[in-house]
């Protein structure tokens, strides 16, 4: 082998390494890019969810809020309840003793 064919298979394996290294740096800028990308798309996610959290939350407090209400409002009406059977069962008496007064 001479050395001009020596050179020249060494300048066209320089060439083949240096576009190897190009197509590398290539990706490299593409893969950089692509993690810019989904950053980007994980952090628009998370402030979705984010603000969607924030909703639900505020949902779940006026629900406990009206669970609250309504535990409330039975025991208004159990009280009610009893007193309108208390109510019932004197007035019960009451009539038999008016009967019994007439008969």
């Amino acid at each position: 082998m001479t050395y001009i064919q020596y050179r020249d298979i060494n300048n066209c394996m320089e060439e083949r390494v240096i576009n190897i290294l190009l197509d590398i740096k290539a990706d490299i800028g593409e893969l950089k890019k692509g993690q810019f990308e989904l950053k980007t798309r994980i952090d628009k996610v998370e402030t979705n969810l984010g603000g969607r959290m924030d909703k639900l939350e505020s949902r779940m407090g006026n629900l406990e809020s009206d669970v609250s209400e309504l535990k409330s409002d039975m025991s208004e009406v159990k009280s009610t309840v009893n007193a309108l059977g208390d109510a019932l069962l004197d007035t019960s008496r009451e009539v038999k003793q008016i009967k019994a007064k007439k008969g």
